[in-house]
């Protein structure tokens, strides 16, 4: 069996080239096909170690940038940066073991099943990744059909929908394929795979929003290296920045700096955010910038402040595991003062909000958050405008950058909305509404994008309904294919 795990590492690592910044979404689809094979005749303690070796290759480089954090941010040193790199790699491999687990009790010799225990033991597996323990909703296998030609169903059933989509048809082209001699048992599959190409195809031309208006926009990214941010000559050098973006804007722009663009809280810079306030709404300028706002000795929040036009701010819902709080502190905390890794303890916010400006009504959220599609529905759904600002500086020139990118054409294209992204080392980006990327920056450059940009108001199907259509459907699928494998199996008996 060892060949076979070995070939599912294989398998994994050419799945992940699905992803951006690779964007070979059409190999992932062979890679699942080739996935079924692999696990027709496995028993149940092959499945497991196939799924998880299968999961070892994709996360290798799907998180490698975890390596790039912890190495040249953390300062623990090659062996223990990549020992902790590993260790995160062999655990949410667990999760593509349990998912082979769980096709173990659906599968059986009927078409039906061919066609639907994969993709719906899959799909369920990674939906509890993205809740379990906080969650962790990188790299959802649906987010890389954002921005291709078969991303039409994005606006019904969201990136998570994607996934099973994604895994539907990789089971087809397999029942093709092993059918393929056939013909009559070739059809049916054939067919498929046809009906859904094109129908995502198609399902792209439908208008799900409609226009609200026009505005200038201007994303800064300001690019300072995490020393300079954090010191005296980086508040210098970003209040200069935001100075200026006021002094040069125009009336009605809206202004974004990235995540903790201002390391001091509102109090401590009172008197020059007053100023700025007021220079701001003299030009009906809406300024959306980072700030920390401290409570206490050691408590932090990471806020959104809307300045201007924008009077009010947002708090950080969805704070980062081990980056902003320590899960399970009683438990890990003194693992981690051992590795000296002194993390933030940050507050999280305490309810989800928009921001509204005159007629522009901000769906917000800060870096990770942008990663949980729920969360950014609960506004996203009422809003014109999406806007998310991030800090991703600590993943360097790797693939992180990109891939948090890819995630937030998903949320742009599951509401149909223009998004603006501001990072302050890249990568900062306006997207359309169809998840395009208008225009962008690249990693460790300080520039101003500007852009006249549409507002856009309505709703989606996956706004007004979020995953539960989907789910409904799965749980239907999945009680006929237990039904049926119960029948098989007492025929067989």
């Amino acid at each position: 069996m060892l060949k076979t795990y070995i070939i599912a590492v294989l398998l994994g690592l050419l799945f992940s080239l699905g992803f951006a910044p690779n964007d070979l979404w059409f190999i992932s689809i062979f890679s699942l096909t080739f996935l079924h094979y692999l696990i027709q005749k496995a028993n149940k303690k092959e499945l497991f170690w196939i799924g998880y070796s299968f999961g070892f290759g994709l996360w290798s480089i799907g998180i490698s940038w975890l390596y790039v954090s912890i190495y040249f941010y953390g300062n623990l040193g090659f062996i223990l940066s990549l020992s902790l790199t590993i260790i995160f790699i062999g655990i949410l491999s667990l999760y593509s073991g349990v998912s082979l687990l769980l096709y173990h009790y659906l599968r059986s010799n009927s078409k039906i099943s061919i066609l639907f225990s994969l993709p719906i033991a899959w799909i369920v597996i990674e939906f509890l990744r993205s809740i379990l323990f906080t969650g962790f909703p990188w790299l959802i296998s649906g987010t890389m059909l954002a921005d291709t030609l078969i991303d039409g169903w994005t606006p019904i059933i969201g990136a998570q929908g994607n996934t099973f989509l994604l895994l539907l048809l990789s089971s087809f082209i397999f029942l093709f394929v092993k059918e393929i001699k056939r013909f009559k048992a070739a059809l049916l599959p054939g067919i498929l795979i046809f009906i859904l190409l094109v129908s995502s195809f198609s399902l792209k031309k439908i208008e799900w929003t409609e226009f609200d208006g026009s505005l200038k926009a201007s994303i800064i990214q300001t690019n300072l290296e995490l020393k300079e941010k954090w010191s005296s000559l980086g508040v210098v050098k970003t209040k200069s920045m935001m100075e200026r973006a006021i002094n040069n804007g125009e009336e009605g722009e809206i202004i974004v700096f990235p995540e903790t663009a201002l390391i001091f809280s509102q109090n401590e810079i009172k008197d020059w955010l007053t100023y700025i306030d007021h220079k701001a709404e003299q030009k009906n300028i809406t300024l959306i910038t980072g700030i920390i706002e401290r409570e206490g000795k050691f408590k932090v929040r990471n806020r959104i402040l809307g300045l201007g036009l924008a009077n009010t701010y947002y708090d950080k819902v969805k704070l980062v595991p081990f980056g902003e709080f320590i899960p399970f502190e009683g438990i890990t905390g003194n693992l981690f003062d051992i590795f000296g890794l002194q993390l933030t303890n940050t507050l999280p916010g305490e309810h989800t909000k928009p921001i509204n400006a005159g007629n522009i009504r901000i769906s917000a959220s800060i870096c990770y958050e942008i990663a949980f599609p729920e969360l950014i529905r609960e506004t996203a759904s009422e809003s014109n405008l999406i806007v998310t600002i991030s800090n991703d500086t600590w993943f360097g020139s790797s693939y992180g950058p990109i891939q948090h990118l890819e995630i937030a054409q998903n949320r742009a294209l599951e509401h149909k909305k223009t998004l603006l992204r501001s990072t302050n080392s890249g990568i900062s980006a306006f997207i359309s509404k169809n998840g395009e990327i208008i225009e962008s920056q690249g990693y460790f450059k300080e520039k101003l994008l500007e852009k006249e940009i549409n507002l856009y108001k309505g709703k989606t199907f996956y706004a007004k309904y979020g995953n539960l259509p989907l789910f409904i459907i799965i749980s239907v699928i999945f009680l006929f294919i237990v039904i049926k494998k119960r029948k098989l199996d007492n025929l067989g008996r």
